[in-house]
């Protein structure tokens, strides 16, 4: 998955190719984004990590808190770009600072995994946590969704945040796959720096994760 290689044609095709009709959202009720929310208070200015697509609802729901939200597409960046890659003699630490560069001194408050996580494998995941751990503070407050179903989709879902407690998931692709089946004590190894702090049960297959760094 570290490097991948698109060819294209150079012949233009003989007729303009259809348009995909645009996927409806499948709402569903998130009480870690409920508790999430809750903690925005006071004049604080709040740094947040989207981990997901740029979604125009997600960041209108944002905007009404006193907050900065930075937004890195961190799957369909490491899935086009054509970039060295652990097999080439670097470590996966090295490729994470290379596309998320962020400044020493950044500190995130949340950081909006989604349902990114089941999508790495063990050593990459560990890795990229490893490496947002480095922005964290203490307090900061990790969203993640993991299947508890057999099968996901090949693609991530785009979440888009619809309010407080309700987002919607945007399926990418009909094609599915085993979901890599994490558990709790995969996470408490996976994710250095963190402790769960709750977590929830929903009807779609996933549990919402929210934890916190110490």
């Amino acid at each position: 998955m570290w490097k991948r290689l698109s060819f294209f044609s150079k012949e233009s095709p003989a007729e303009p190719a259809e348009q995909p009709q645009p996927r409806k959202g499948i709402p569903q009720k998130s009480l870690a984004l409920n508790a999430l929310v809750q903690q925005f208070r006071g004049e604080k200015k709040y740094h947040v990590l989207d981990l997901g697509p740029a979604d125009g609802s997600t960041i209108e729901f944002f905007s009404r808190f006193r907050c900065r939200l930075y937004i890195e597409d961190l799957y369909d960046t490491l899935n086009s770009f054509d970039y060295f890659s652990p097999e080439d003699g670097f470590d996966y630490d090295v490729v994470f600072r290379y596309l998320l560069p962020f400044p020493r001194e950044l500190k995130f408050d949340f950081i909006l995994a989604w349902d990114l996580f089941n999508y790495f494998d063990r050593d990459v995941l560990g890795s990229l946590t490893a490496h947002l751990s480095k922005h964290c503070r203490r307090g900061t407050i990790l969203l993640c969704q993991i299947a508890t179903q057999r099968h996901i989709p090949e693609l991530p879902y785009r979440i888009r945040v619809v309010d407080d407690e309700t987002i919607e998931y945007i399926p990418q692709s009909e094609v599915m796959k085993e979901a890599p089946h994490y558990e709790v004590g995969d996470l408490a190894r996976l994710l250095p720096g963190f402790r769960s702090l709750s977590s929830f049960v929903l009807r779609n297959g996933y549990r919402e994760y929210l934890y916190l760094f110490d």
